[in-house]
C-alpha cells in the first residue's frame, strides 16, 4: 500500500453528532444564495429542464386518432341531437295540422326514430301518417317486421286497411301478425257481400281454418254456391225449388242435404205456398192421418205464429178454422178463434157450454146474412145441433143446407 491508500482509509467522511455543531450548520444556512430564497415547488418561474414533449414520446399517427376520436364523439352527438329535434319538430307538425314532409327522412335509422316519436304523441292521425309514409318507401319484411315490433302501428295499420276496403292486404296483414282467426273471418265477411268472388274467397277461408266445425260450415257453403251458380242461401235455394217443383218432398231432399231443421223448413215452405196461394200444399204440409184416419197437426212452428202467418196473406177462413180447431188446449184454441175471428169455432164453444144466452149476445155482433150469422142461427134453432154442435159438426151442415135451399144464395156470402 502506498501513501495514497493509507489517506483514504484514514481521512473521516462523517463526524459524529455533538451538540457543539449547531454553531456550524446557522452558518452553512446563513451562507445560501438570496436569489434561491423566491423558489417554489411547481411556480411557473422554476425552470423545469430535461422534461421532453409529448410529440417525441407518441408518433403523430396515434396523436391524430385520439384528437380525431374526441371529435368525431362530439359531432356524433350533436347530429343526433339535430336528427331528433327535427324528427320532434316534423310529428308536432302533423299533431297539429301543419305543414310538414316527411321526405328528408330517408334512412331505416330515420324511419324507425320517426315512428317512435309518432307512437310517443299516442296521436292516431300521426301514427297512421307514419305508417303509410312507411310502407311506401320500405321494402314489404322490413315494414311487416316494423309492425311486428309496435302493435299500436300494426293496429291502427289493419283498421286503415278495413276502412278502405284493400281486402287482400288487410287478409296478409293480419296473417303476418299471427290472427289467422281474424284474416278468416274478415274473409269469410267480405266473401259474403261480393257474390262475384265468393266462391274463390270461401276456398281460402277453408284453408285457412283450423278447426273442423269452421271447415264444416265453409264446405257447405262452398258446395251451396256451386249447386246454385251464385252465392244463395240455403232458404232462397229451397224457396226456388219449392216454386220451380212445388213438391214438398224435393224441398225436404235439399233441406237436409245443408241440414236445414224442421223448424226452418216449415216456414221456408209456409211463406212460399202462402205466396203461390196454394192452400192446398199447405194442407199436404201441416197436416197428417192419424192411425184412425183423422187429420192432426204435424207442425214444428207454434200454432199461434203459423195461423198469424197464413192470415196475414190472404188465407181462407176455412182453413184458419180447420187448424184452430185442432188446438187441443181449449182455452188456446178459443183465444186464437177470437185473435183471427174464426166466429165457428166461438160459436161451437158456446155451444159445447150449452151457453145459450152467451151465443144470443155473440150472435148480435155478427154481420146479418154471413155465414156465421146462419151457422148460430141454425145451433139456436136446432136442440140436436145445439148439442152436437162440437162433436158432430155434419149435422149442423145438413141444417146450413136445409136453410140454403129455403133462402138461396144466403151462405154464400163472407164474414
Amino acid at each position: 500500500m502506498n501513501c495514497t491508500d493509507d489517506e483514504y482509509w484514514n481521512e473521516k467522511s462523517f463526524d459524529g453528532f455533538s451538540f457543539e455543531d449547531e454553531e456550524t450548520e446557522l452558518n452553512l444556512i446563513q451562507k445560501i444564495r438570496p436569489e434561491s430564497e423566491g423558489l417554489q415547488i411547481g411556480s411557473t418561474k422554476a425552470k423545469l429542464e430535461n422534461v421532453e414533449s409529448l410529440d417525441t414520446l407518441l408518433s403523430k399517427e396515434i396523436l391524430d386518432k385520439i384528437f380525431i376520436k374526441q371529435d368525431s364523439k362530439s359531432s356524433r352527438t350533436n347530429s343526433n341531437q339535430k336528427k331528433l329535434n327535427c324528427i320532434k319538430s316534423t310529428v308536432e307538425n302533423i299533431v297539429m295540422s301543419q305543414t310538414f314532409t316527411l321526405e328528408p327522412f330517408h334512412s331505416l335509422e330515420k324511419k324507425t326514430m320517426l315512428l317512435k316519436e309518432a307512437l310517443d304523441t299516442e296521436d292516431g292521425n300521426a301514427i297512421l301518417t307514419v305508417v303509410i309514409f312507411l310502407t311506401n318507401t320500405l321494402k314489404k319484411g322490413i315494414f311487416q317486421r316494423m309492425l311486428r315490433d309496435n302493435p299500436i302501428a300494426a293496429s291502427h295499420y289493419v283498421q286503415y286497411l278495413y276502412s278502405k276496403q284493400y281486402i287482400d292486404e288487410l287478409v296478409d296483414t293480419l296473417e303476418m301478425l299471427g290472427r289467422t282467426k281474424d284474416a278468416m273471418m274478415m274473409l269469410f265477411k267480405f266473401g259474403c257481400r261480393n257474390p262475384q268472388n265468393c266462391l274463390q274467397r270461401f276456398n281460402v277461408c277453408a284453408n285457412l281454418s283450423d278447426e273442423q266445425y269452421d271447415k264444416q260450415i265453409i264446405s257447405q257453403l262452398i258446395h251451396l254456391v256451386e249447386k246454385g251458380g251464385q252465392f244463395v242461401s240455403v232458404v232462397s235455394l229451397v224457396t226456388d225449388k219449392c216454386k220451380e217443383q212445388q213438391n214438398i218432398q224435393s224441398c225436404r231432399l235439399v233441406a237436409n242435404e245443408f241440414n236445414l231443421s224442421a223448424k226452418q223448413l216449415e216456414a221456408t215452405l209456409l211463406m212460399t205456398f202462402c205466396q203461390l196461394q196454394n192452400w192446398i200444399l199447405v194442407d199436404d204440409m201441416l197436416l197428417n192421418k192419424n192411425w184412425l184416419g183423422k187429420d192432426k197437426l204435424a207442425l214444428s212452428l207454434p200454432i199461434g205464429e203459423t195461423v198469424k202467418l197464413l192470415h196475414n196473406n190472404g188465407a181462407p177462413s176455412s182453413s184458419l178454422t180447420r187448424y184452430i180447431k185442432m188446438v187441443k188446449d181449449s182455452d188456446e184454441r178459443l183465444e186464437l178463434a177470437k185473435k183471427f175471428n174464426c166466429h165457428h169455432i166461438i160459436i161451437d164453444d158456446f155451444a159445447l157450454k150449452k151457453d145459450r144466452r152467451g151465443l144470443l149476445v155473440y150472435k148480435t155482433t155478427l154481420q146479418k146474412q154471413s155465414e156465421s150469422y146462419y151457422y148460430a142461427d141454425v145451433i139456436l134453432k136446432s136442440p140436436i145441433a145445439l148439442h152436437n154442435a162440437f162433436g158432430n159438426a155434419h149435422l149442423v151442415t145438413n141444417a146450413m143446407k136445409n136453410l140454403n135451399q129455403t133462402n138461396p144464395g144466403s151462405l154464400n156470402d163472407k164474414q
